[in-house]
């Protein structure tokens, strides 16, 4: 009788929550948002949380609303907080996508945080495990989206060596 054996090979799936201020208004970066979310499907569990941006007409009133918004649903999660802010460190993408395998061989959820059109508190910032810079140019919120989900798709490329990333 033969024995057949079989190795099993464990794929560890990532769980990255991108939790942001707003809906996506602009038809052409919904569209842009909805091709890298479809395009990442098969690299992440990917959950896009949009918490409803503040009515308020001043801008620190408005910032401060959204800030609480993203620090009582950062309660109800687990895992590493990135925060997407001017004020953050830059990565390269090749170096992003180190971060990105480490946090997901040690088996941690990821969880990115993007504010609105004013950005976030200090109370925000300290929160966050780290804090990263998409740029060092200022773009709007809606726009910071999809250049974040394209880097994300980007890490997830170049951790298969697929040649997206030359």
């Amino acid at each position: 009788m033969c024995v057949y054996c079989f190795q099993a090979t464990i794929f560890l799936v990532q769980k990255i929550t991108l939790l942001c201020v707003g809906s996506l208004k602009t038809r052409f970066l919904a569209e842009g948002c909805a091709h890298y979310i479809e395009r990442l499907n098969h690299a992440f569990t990917l959950e896009v949380m949009e918490l409803s941006a503040s009515k308020e007409k001043d801008p620190a009133k408005q910032c401060g609303e959204e800030s609480r918004r993203l620090l009582a649903a950062l309660e109800k999660k687990d895992g590493d907080v990135w925060v997407l802010d001017e004020r953050g460190k830059s990565l390269t993408s090749r170096n992003f996508a180190g971060e990105m395998a480490k946090a997901r061989d040690a088996g941690r959820p990821m969880i990115f945080v993007l504010g609105g059109a004013f950005g976030l508190s200090d109370e925000v910032r300290k929160r966050g495990n780290r804090i990263l810079r998409l740029s060092d140019m200022t773009f709007p919120h809606e726009l910071c989206r999809l250049v974040f989900l394209e880097q994300l798709y980007r890490a997830s490329e170049i951790g298969k060596g697929s040649g997206y990333h030359h």
